[in-house]
């Protein structure tokens, strides 16, 4: 429970307490090191003339955080370091509260009446400790507000982030368990489909069923292809796919997608271009994801580009490899290329429907690249082509795949606390009325 404040008294009970004729309230900034007025009243809590309040006075009392009692004359002769003084009787007191400084409470009256006394004096200093106590107790209750509703703010969402976590987990396991479960039977219509396709191989007459089979054997690859990607992407979901590093023959594996995607990608009537250097030398990455993303990338160029060229190029630098993927395709708008790595985005519903697809592909690439400390970048443009640049170091060890340690930071108060008076103009909120 948050005690409540002491209450000060307001300007104008201030003005007649003191018998001024106006009773100025500053506060301080430390970020700016000035004195920023609040309000500025007389007896009957009109707005006081701002033109008669001595900034020479306030910058005296800032400074030497001291009381200070002066007097002008009507003929503008006196004056404080160096400015003018109005022809008035002023008095001002810092609001202090130990070393803190909240501000300066400045009074004035004319000439025709005395000039303030020491009691004047004791008096207004008395307010001001007054003062400086409420503004105080209001800092460290409006802190203690806004801490506990962070708290408040920290549990549900962490209550609401467990609640994600739950769901899902639940998603990704239903996901490869449904995954697996469907591979099984799938797998049985593959092998079984080639059997049958090997055995119309030798009877003449069974001849007219091989393409049939062959476009069974075509879907129910492609529906596996699908079914493990799903399996990729909720792995990667779950936190739980893991790299084998593995030391390998960079350019056996350029081989080995080249050989795979050429077919796909001339189906299409394009020539495909390999230009990779010709001594890409070992590596020590996972061989079967590097595999898989250039697959992906490839297969990608291939499906959405017709009667041009899919180029597949890669290059070793001192501490990196680089691998370009580029096609001469339907190429995309930048609309498009701000989400194409987002799972299941793809670049128009229009084009699901003309080129299918799930646009699981790219997603699961990227993530591919980031667990082997890459990444993969995309230019492209309506019209002109599409071309993915791949970055992956070289040689990766256990030791790299290592998750940062969280680092601490260390939060000090000194000198970096907010003035009550940009706190409570922050807040709206101050703790009197003026």
């Amino acid at each position: 429970m948050i005690r409540k404040s002491p209450t000060p008294l307001a300007l104008p009970e201030i003005v007649r307490i003191v018998g001024a004729d106006a009773a100025y309230l500053y506060f301080y900034s430390e970020s700016t090191e000035r004195l920023h007025l609040k309000s500025a009243r007389d007896a009957e809590g009109k707005e006081a003339d701002l033109a008669l309040a001595s900034a020479a006075v306030l910058e005296r009392v800032r400074l030497s955080r001291e009381p200070f009692a002066v007097s002008g004359d009507a003929a503008g002769a006196q004056q404080l370091d160096g400015s003018p003084l109005p022809p008035r009787h002023m008095l001002a007191a810092p609001l202090l509260l130990g070393h803190r400084f909240f501000g300066v409470i400045y009074l004035d009256r004319p000439l025709t009446r005395g000039p303030f006394t020491q009691d004047d004096v004791d008096i207004l200093l008395a307010i001001a400790d007054h003062l400086a106590l409420a503004l105080e107790t209001a800092h460290t209750e409006r802190l203690e507000l806004e801490r506990n509703t962070l708290e408040r703010r920290a549990r549900r969402l962490a209550r609401s982030n467990e609640e994600a976590l739950d769901a899902s987990r639940a998603k990704s396991a239903f996901i490869a368990h449904m995954s697996h479960e469907l591979r099984t039977p799938l797998t049985a219509i593959i092998g079984y489909s080639e059997l049958l396709e090997d055995e119309f191989n030798d009877v003449i007459q069974a001849g007219s069923f091989i393409p049939d089979m062959q476009k069974i054997q075509a879907a129910a690859k492609h529906l596996l292809s699908l079914i493990n990607n799903m399996l990729d992407l909720s792995k990667i979901e779950a936190g739980k796919m893991e790299l084998f590093l593995e030391e390998f023959e960079l350019g056996e594996v350029i081989d080995e997608v080249s050989m795979t995607a050429r077919p796909l990608i001339e189906k299409n009537r394009n020539t495909f271009a390999s230009r990779c250097e010709d001594a890409l030398g070992p590596v020590r990455l996972d061989r079967v994801k590097v595999r898989q993303v250039l697959l992906n990338l490839l297969s990608n160029a291939a499906k959405f580009t017709s009667s041009g060229e899919v180029a597949l190029a890669a290059q070793r630098t001192a501490d990196q490899l680089v691998f370009t993927v580029s096609d001469s395709g339907i190429g995309m708008s930048p609309s498009q290329i701000k989400r194409i790595f987002q799972e299941f985005a793809q670049g128009s519903a229009a084009t699901t429907r003309r080129y299918g697809g799930t646009g699981l592909g790219l997603a699961i690439s990227r993530n591919f690249c980031h667990l082997m400390r890459g990444d993969i970048e995309v230019e492209s443009a309506l019209g002109r082509g599409t071309t993915f640049t791949v970055r992956l170091p070289i040689r990766l060890d256990e030791a790299d795949l290592e998750p940062p340690g969280e680092v601490e930071a260390a939060t000090s108060m000194d000198g970096e606390e907010e003035s009550i008076e940009e706190s409570s103009a922050r807040s709206g909120v101050y703790p009197w009325t003026v």
